[in-house]
């Protein structure tokens, strides 16, 4: 026999007796231990890292709390006071939504069980609405079932109750007067111009709803107290128990229905007046109606003049100094926007005071949108545009705090930046 045939015999027993001791080792060795379930937290590269609090230290930032980093991915917010504010996000299906009271130095997270499942992003003023930090509502729509859920809260989102309304159609405004009096409208049937409406009201704080308005049986022939189906509902807001208004889109100019008793009964706003800024426009877009005071007295909403053949749309507003009553017509000296942020009107905190971003310059006005003047260049955030190209909301709480959430959504990826110089630099939240 030869010497290669003997060694290749050798490394043959070797081989065996190697492979019977791996199999008598994993027989015998103990089963491995059950890993930790993952934790609900994205991805690094879809969010941004934000310092969490737990509830219960009420976001009290102190060295007795206990702290912990996550990243998440924000698609909307809104500002409570000039340290307090809300952001959140929809992540397989879970609504994240977080708390800050100090200027986003830590936040809580306040989101409600994971059970309530989410199938789309909320909006601020449709699906979502806080009176104060306390006070808060979510509206989680039916999603093929046959009631809409509503949550609320009344310690700042530390515990959620849950209650339904018999209505499975899509909403389309909420808004709350007080933590006991509010108003939820639905839609359905709805198209560009047009849509069917329902009004629900609340006296309990939204455990319990009242149906107070619907259109279906509208006929625009017959005499008619209810908001007609033409036009589709961009804003919702009441002064009081009994006043209130609703915002339509209609293609052409805006249309105003209002309101004496509650939502009851509603007739047709002062018209609002034809001016050559729209003459060549294919469509006139309708923003959301906001109030500046308290009253509810002065307040105003961004109409845009749309151009199909360029793809653009140039922003004027309308201003009311009459709780709604009548409305008068601003023209903005802006150069029209085109591209992805064509849609982002400009911001008002005041009757005379707004902002408006256009590329990566921040332009402000104190002259009612007259004359605007360019802020000095901010280099955060000229960088932080440069990624997150896309603009998904602007707000100024104060003349000096605003905030301003980016993204660049082909990557799920946002980010959150603060001002608390009226715009001149900003920081990552």
């Amino acid at each position: 026999m030869s010497t290669a045939t003997i060694g290749w015999r050798a490394l043959r027993i070797l081989f065996m007796v190697l492979l019977t001791t791996l199999i008598l080792s994993a027989c015998s060795s103990p089963p491995p231990e059950p890993s930790q379930p993952p934790q609900p937290t994205e991805a690094p590269e879809v969010g941004q890292t934000i310092t969490v609090i737990t509830p219960d230290a009420k976001n009290v930032d102190s060295d007795n709390v206990t702290k912990y980093q996550i990243q998440t991915r924000l698609t909307d917010f809104q500002l409570l006071s000039t340290s307090e504010g809300l952001a959140w996000g929809v992540t397989k299906n879970e609504l994240r939504m977080y708390m800050t009271q100090n200027n986003g130095k830590t936040w809580t997270n306040i989101s409600p069980a994971a059970n309530v499942q989410f199938l789309s992003n909320p909006v601020y003023g449709k699906e979502i609405f806080f009176t104060d930090p306390s006070n808060g509502w979510i509206i989680r729509s039916s999603f093929g079932l046959t009631e809409t859920i509503v949550l609320r809260t009344k310690d700042g989102g530390q515990s959620w109750k849950i209650s339904s309304l018999a209505d499975a159609n899509t909403i389309s405004s909420i808004y709350f007067l007080s933590p006991t009096h509010g108003w939820l409208m639905t839609s359905w049937d709805s198209s560009s111009t047009k849509e069917s409406k329902a009004l629900y009201s609340t006296v309990d704080g939204g455990a319990t709803w009242k149906a107070v308005m619907q259109n279906e049986q509208y006929n625009p022939n017959l005499q008619n107290k209810a908001i007609p189906m033409a036009g589709v509902t961009t804003g919702m807001v009441f002064k009081d128990r009994t006043h209130g208004f609703v915002s339509l889109q209609t293609g052409a100019l805006p249309k105003v229905y209002l309101t004496k008793d509650g939502g009851v009964t509603w007739r047709l706003g002062p018209a609002f007046l034809v001016n050559e800024r729209f003459e060549s426009c294919d469509r006139v877009i309708t923003g959301q109606p906001e109030f500046f005071d308290g009253g509810k007295v002065t307040g105003w909403m961004a109409v845009g003049c749309q151009k199909d053949k360029d793809n653009s749309i140039s922003y004027h507003g309308y201003f009311t100094a009459d709780g709604g009553e009548n409305w008068q017509f601003r023209s903005f000296n802006l150069t029209s926007r085109t591209g992805i942020n064509r849609h982002i009107a400009p911001t008002f905190l005041d009757s005379e005071t707004g902002w408006t971003l256009n590329e990566s310059t921040l332009y402000y006005t104190t002259t009612q949108g007259q004359m605007w003047k360019a802020l000095p260049a901010s280099s955060v955030l000229q960088s932080k545009l440069l990624e997150y190209p896309e603009i998904v909301k602007l707000q100024f709480f104060s003349a000096k705090v605003g905030w301003l959430l980016i993204e660049k959504k082909e990557d799920k990826r946002s980010i959150l930046l603060q001002t608390t110089n009226g715009g001149l630099s900003w920081r990552v939240m």
